[in-house]
């Protein structure tokens, strides 16, 4: 199965999605191998430009967009509430607020 088949079924099948969802998806597939063409490249010679990095971020960006757009890319939950998120770097760095933790008895 290609690209565009898998993706059509994560969507919900042929015969539940509109051709504009159908456009999106072979978008997205056409994305997909360009940006694994460009790792394939990376891979192969180890070497990259900006310009070649700004392309591929784009492109990343681009699919992803997409991806949301129609429901293939499942935003998760935000991890729990850490203590540290709401100090500022300077308090941080000068030991932050943190709770102690408790001594273990034994």
């Amino acid at each position: 199965m290609d690209l565009v088949n898998l993706y059509i079924e994560d969507c919900g099948g042929r015969d539940n999605i509109s051709e504009t969802t159908r456009n999106h998806i072979r978008r997205i597939a056409y994305l997909q191998c360009v940006l694994e063409d460009c790792e394939a490249q990376y891979v192969k010679t180890g070497d990259t430009s900006f310009e070649s990095r700004l392309e591929y971020q784009r492109l990343a960006n681009s699919q992803s967009r997409l991806m949301s757009k129609i429901g293939l890319l499942i935003e998760t939950e935000p991890k729990a509430h850490d203590e540290d998120d709401e100090l500022d770097p300077l308090s941080y760095a000068n030991g932050g607020s943190r709770p102690k933790r408790s001594k273990r008895s034994g």
